[in-house]
């Protein structure tokens, strides 16, 4: 049983080694769509207004590499601690609703209960993770 356990922790171990490769390749796309985008904008910055597609590329692409990086800092963490940590998931997931806010403002196609949902879903992110906070885990739980 002792053997099957450790090839399953090499074969866990690999994979994560894997996922973490594969993470550093996407942030790296995804920061090289962000330059392309903002050379694109650059010729003509004085003429793009902020509700233009090209800024609202940009602008949604910024976004998106916070949400990976979070995401992203999430599975290190599990890596680390062999344990996924609910502040880090109550993290992305509120930062996940402020870019989806801030695309649907930047888009102009926001409707008012739309928006009061997604504050309303935000407030209590941060009061979950207000919560975490003040409870934090108890030492020796591994």
């Amino acid at each position: 049983m002792h053997k099957v356990l450790k090839v399953y922790v090499n074969i866990v171990n690999t994979i994560v080694i894997g996922l973490i490769l594969v993470m550093l390749a996407t942030l790296v796309f995804a920061f090289a769509d962000i330059v392309t985008t903002l050379f694109k904008l650059i010729p003509n910055l004085q003429n793009v207004a902020l509700n233009d597609v090209q800024f609202r590329e940009l602008v949604t692409g910024i976004l998106d590499v916070f949400i990976m990086i979070e995401l992203f800092g999430s599975i290190i963490d599990y890596v680390h601690l062999r344990r996924i940590r609910l502040s880090a998931l109550i993290d992305v997931v509120a930062v996940f609703i402020l870019r989806h806010m801030i695309e649907k403002i930047y888009a102009d196609a926001v409707q008012t209960d739309e928006l009061l949902l997604l504050a309303a879903l935000l407030l209590a992110m941060v009061v979950a993770r207000s919560i975490t906070g003040h409870f934090p885990p108890k030492p020796g739980r591994d």
